[in-house]
């Protein structure tokens, strides 16, 4: 078995594993290796990336890790996640979009000291570079280049939703990332040049290459211990398989690879780990658990003749996005927050022709669910089970209902209505509350923001897998740096708050390697 020795190894080379590469190469001349299952194309001006990965205007579904949620119905839901170096930035529609202040405060307000809105301001600094807003919520400084969407640039049916949400009385908000008025509609801000979509690898890793041990095509198995220290990490790679020897290591494999990971190395709820009989190494309830996304609900439509030809031609004049505009609304149970994501999207079926949605999102679900091993093997796919509309008074279904009663008002009025046909999904019989419940639960959906099964928090929460710096307690040098730690999830996209939890995390790794001399 091949072996190598590092400062430093990252375990995922998504927005999260980018962000703590890129910061640790900037700011130490610590050794640094970043291990990634799928292939790395190399810096952006070399021009290896395949197209769909670097279009905006492709939604990608190559470079997918293939996984899936089995439901309690029987049914199987695909549960996209990227397997290729930049991970869900390679895949997504760019929104760079920031939490509220609250949501980040709660966090604090958790037992995780340095994580209020007011302490971060700083590392949001040091993630993005944004020149178009002056606002202390958005960073100036940082690596990853966002801007907003200009109303020129909104395709028909993008301007249609933003226009019919101000007729509706909302109003019109100058950055989805700024917490006051809590309820309105803008035009997304995107990290995106020209056309292409500015992953994590480009922003983070590219200045950094020379000076960064990179292994892809790698698939990370598990950590070997010495009782609470982690010595080596076992791979697979083309060459066999690897053992990467460090001082410390960081997870940033993901909401279901960094708990899988820690489950195969034997850290992670007993019983689950003696039902595959993997010796346990350390007892952690947390991992797996707390897992949670914003669950939502699709309404689709035909296009008007109008609208059809609208799209057609923004499709052949190469201007043609599937979603830029989102409206943040309040259900019943809001209380003047905002607990909604209402937006325009415009769906490509496997024909080739376009049709309308608009989408609605619970941004501050109740419910969790949880992922699992498979087997021992890394090469199983975990098994995941979302949990969604699982709380106990209903609450998430409500908001939800809430949120599809919103767009079909919004669909009734002008200009939506020029540009809708008919409403084909649900269709008129869903009608009355039990019909609209039972269309939602049928087919609920995430976000793509899955989050939350190594959450973070005091050793005194016996579901809390993280401290406040990151490291996995009961060890003392494995770190978790990705979505996973969110203990609560913001009511927004979560790219941006990925990359600024790598930050984050790898200044405290940097501090506790200097600590040790």
């Amino acid at each position: 078995m091949a072996e190598y020795q590092f400062d430093v190894v990252i375990v995922g080379g998504g927005s999260a594993g980018c962000a703590v590469a890129g910061r640790l190469c900037t700011t130490t001349d610590l050794r640094v290796c970043l291990v990634e299952a799928g292939p790395d194309y190399g810096p952006i001006g070399e021009g290896y990336w395949p197209n769909d990965l670097t279009d905006v205007r492709i939604l990608p579904s190559s470079h997918d890790w293939g996984y899936t949620e089995e439901r309690s119905d029987g049914s199987v839901v695909p549960e996209p996640q990227a397997k290729v170096m930049g991970g869900c930035s390679t895949h997504n529609h760019c929104a760079a979009v920031w939490g509220m202040p609250e949501d980040y405060d709660r966090w604090a307000e958790a037992g995780n000291a340095g994580w209020a809105h007011a302490e971060l301001l700083t590392v949001i600094d040091k993630v993005e570079h944004c020149e178009q807003s002056a606002s202390v919520h958005r960073g100036k400084h940082g690596a990853l280049p966002t801007r907003p969407f200009g109303d020129s640039e909104l395709c028909a049916w993008q301007q249609a939703f933003l226009q019919t949400a101000e007729a509706a009385g909302y109003a019109r908000l100058d950055d989805l990332s700024l917490p006051t008025p809590p309820l309105g509609v803008a035009p997304l801000h995107v990290n995106m040049e020209d056309h292409t979509r500015w992953n994590a690898a480009f922003a983070f890793l590219d200045p950094v290459r020379e000076v960064l041990t990179v292994h892809d095509q790698t698939l990370a198995d598990r950590f070997l211990l010495d009782q609470e220290t982690a010595t080596e990490l076992v791979c697979r790679s083309g060459e066999g398989e690897i053992a990467l020897a460090a001082t410390v290591f960081v997870l940033t494999a993901g909401t279901y690879g960094s708990p899988a990971i820690l489950m195969r190395s034997g850290i992670g709820p007993g019983d689950h780990l003696t039902e595959l009989t993997i010796p346990i190494a350390v007892e952690a309830s947390g991992v797996g658990g707390n897992l949670h996304d914003h669950p939502g609900v699709a309404v689709r439509f035909g296009p008007s003749a109008t609208a059809r030809a609208a799209m057609e031609d923004e499709r052949h004049r190469g201007v043609l996005y599937h979603s830029q505009v989102i409206l943040r609304a309040g259900s019943s149970r809001s209380a003047g927050r905002f607990d909604l994501h209402l937006l325009p999207y415009l769906f490509e079926t496997e024909a080739g022709s376009l049709e309308l949605m608009m989408l609605a999102y619970n941004m501050a679900p109740l419910s969790r669910g949880h992922v699992r091993l498979r087997s021992e093997d890394p090469d199983q796919p975990p098994l995941i089970e979302r949990g969604f509309l699982s709380d106990q008074d209903g609450a998430d279904l409500s908001v939800l209902v809430d949120g599809f009663s919103l767009l079909r008002e919004l669909a009734v009025l002008e200009p939506l209505t020029s540009s809708i046909a008919v409403e084909v999904d649900p269709g008129p019989w869903a009608r009355d509350l039990g019909m609209v419940q039972s269309f939602i639960r049928n087919t609920v959906e995430g976000y793509r923001h899955p989050v939350g099964t190594c959450k973070m928090g005091p050793s005194s929460d016996r579901l809390a897998v993280v401290d406040h710096t990151g490291r996995v307690h009961g060890t003392t040098n494995i770190y978790v740096a990705d979505a996973s730690v969110m203990p609560e999830i913001p009511r927004a996209n979560t790219n941006l708050t990925c990359m600024l939890i790598g930050m984050k995390v790898a200044d405290a790794v940097a501090a506790a390697i200097r600590d040790l001399g």
